[in-house]
């Protein structure tokens, strides 16, 4: 059995599974990371999940609707796929598989778990015998995690007094719906700030001609041409505002990422890595 890392890649949602899958794993021998298990204490999520992935050997792929239409999965087999890496792709639900990945065979927990669970033994180069420790995380497929619970300090409108509840972790988490919201604010920002410097381009170009070239007032040219480029003037104010709101639109489409990332190792994070995610989200609808 080969000593290199066998990276996993998989969505939150099948978190009970992959960490199940991984454990038994590891008490065969095998050297598998999963971020929920091989991030430390104080580590930069980010970092410690994309050099585990350069440092990996083996894409160990868990799939399930979820999972291949979460971002930060995509990225990893894209990234497997491109230096040319293994994969071990392991069908835990039905699914409609991406073009790319239906040219690789995957192991069928669903429909044939033995011969599935032979497959991946055989990768491994595990004994047959340890088929029986893959056999209980079976059990664990379509087990969703229950959401974590913290108690968090709210003000009530009514009274104005500080009271307490208990929310799901991932709530305190900025939603990718408010994320989606924003993006859209952006969106109609732009299309305001170009409307307003066309009426700005039409009025300076009305304005030159009324003033050079009519018979109602006399001016000279170079004045009817610095008075209609005074008035371009007022669209940069627009055009920078729409430069502001594209480069924020690109943000939180990486916003997205790393929140989608930050759910996989939900339970690891402190207080202040979720102000700093929601702060930063802020930062971004600000103009």
């Amino acid at each position: 059995m080969s000593a290199e890392t066998i990276f996993v890649s998989y969505s939150s949602k099948d978190r009970p599974f992959a960490i199940g899958l991984v454990k038994e794993l590891q008490s065969l021998g095998v050297n598998v990371w999963i971020d929920q298990l091989g991030i430390g204490l104080g580590e930069n999520w980010d970092d410690a999940i994309e050099e585990a992935l350069e440092k990996s050997g083996t894409l160990m792929l868990i799939l399930s609707p979820t999972s291949v239409e979460s971002p930060n999965v995509q990225d990893e087999v894209s990234i497997a796929i491109n230096t040319k890496k293994k994969m071990v792709p392991i069908l835990i639900e039905e699914c409609k598989l991406p073009m790319r990945w239906q040219r690789r065979q995957y192991a069928d927990l669903t429909n044939n778990p033995d011969k599935a669970i032979h497959d991946i033994l055989s990768f491994l180069g595990l004994k047959e015998k340890a088929s029986a420790n893959l056999k209980k995380v079976l059990k664990l497929i379509g087990v969703s995690e229950a959401p974590k619970k913290v108690i968090a300090n709210t003000t009530e409108e009514s009274t104005g007094k500080a009271i307490q509840t208990e929310v799901d972790l991932e709530d305190l988490l900025v939603s990718e719906d408010e994320i989606n919201r924003a993006s859209k604010m952006h969106e109609k920002g732009i299309k305001k700030s170009w409307k307003m410097i066309v009426i700005v381009g039409v009025l300076s170009l009305i304005t030159f001609a009324f003033l050079g070239f009519t018979n109602f007032i006399t001016v000279p040219f170079w004045i009817a041409a610095t008075g209609s480029l005074a008035l371009n003037l007022l669209s940069i104010n627009p055009f920078g505002a729409i430069k502001k709101r594209e480069r924020n639109i690109d943000l939180m489409e990486l916003l997205k990422l790393k929140r989608e990332r930050l759910t996989r190792v939900m339970n690891k994070l402190s207080d202040t890595e979720i102000e700093k995610f929601n702060t930063e989200f802020y930062n971004y609808i600000k103009i």
